[in-house]
Formats: C-alpha cells, sequence, structure tokens
C-alpha cells in the first residue's frame, strides 16, 4: 500500500503556534548558522536551494543534482522520491539545454518542475539555484 501525504496535513503545518515535529539536516547546523540543507515534516523533505559555483555551465548543473542526492541520501531519501524542484536561473535561455540534460539524467522520474527567471543569485558565479521536495522512503531517517 502506498501513503501519500494529505495536502490538508501539510497546510497544518503553517498554522500559527502549531507544533510540528521538524528534523533539520545536517545536525549539528552549518557553521553559517543561515539556513539548515534540508528539513524534513513527516513524510517529507524541503530541500534550501542547492547552489554550485563552478564556472564550467555543465559541471555547475551535475554539481548541484550531486549535492542534491547526497542530502537526500543523509535524510534517508533519494532522487527517485522527488516530487518536485523548483529551479531559478539567471538566464532562462542560455544554458537551458544543458540543464535539462543534467535534470532529466539526474530526475528521471520527471517530478513537477517550476522555473523562473530573476536578475540575481546569491553568490556570485551561480548560473542556477534549485529547491526540492521529495518523499522519505518508508523506513527512512537520518541520523
Amino acid at each position: 500500500m502506498r501513503r501519500c501525504v494529505c495536502p490538508a496535513l501539510l497546510a497544518l503545518a503553517l498554522i500559527p503556534g502549531l507544533v510540528v515535529a521538524q528534523e533539520r539536516f545536517p545536525d549539528p547546523p552549518p557553521s553559517h548558522g543561515l539556513y539548515s540543507d534540508a528539513v524534513r515534516v513527516g513524510d517529507l523533505v524541503f530541500l534550501a536551494g542547492v547552489v554550485s559555483g563552478d564556472p564550467d555551465p555543465a559541471a555547475q548543473f551535475e554539481q548541484v543534482f550531486d549535492r542534491i542526492a547526497s542530502i537526500l541520501e543523509e535524510v534517508g531519501s533519494g532522487m527517485d522520491r522527488v516530487i518536485d524542484i523548483t529551479t531559478y536561473h539567471l538566464d532562462m535561455h542560455e544554458h537551458i539545454d544543458e540543464f535539462v540534460e543534467a535534470k532529466n539524467r539526474a530526475l528521471p522520474n520527471l517530478p513537477s518542475w517550476t522555473a523562473v527567471g530573476v536578475t540575481e543569485l546569491y553568490s556570485p558565479g551561480v548560473l542556477i539555484e534549485v529547491k526540492v521536495i521529495a518523499a522519505v522512503a518508508p523506513g527512512g531517517g537520518g541520523d
């Protein structure tokens, strides 16, 4: 039997004052203290935007998906359990073919995808930032 997360339960997590169990990864938190790489709530894991500063666009896109895979593994999930991605592009057209190739290799199950063009990203040299929502594998769990 497949378990599904009810959208109404997710909406409950947004009610002010409601306590929802959360696990943050990594634990302990990163030294920069700005955000967690991932937050697990129930059977879902939400990844912060992942970037790479490699000057080669194709390498940058591959590294982003490699980092996503690493974070998902740490939280008891995997690339095959990605539900949704949001990508933020400095240029929606210049490197889109290379990006789509890297995305399709990394995510052959074709999760839902929203692509957004932006004028600036936080780190210099970054062409794309990728946010991910994934399901946690049955029995999966971080340490």
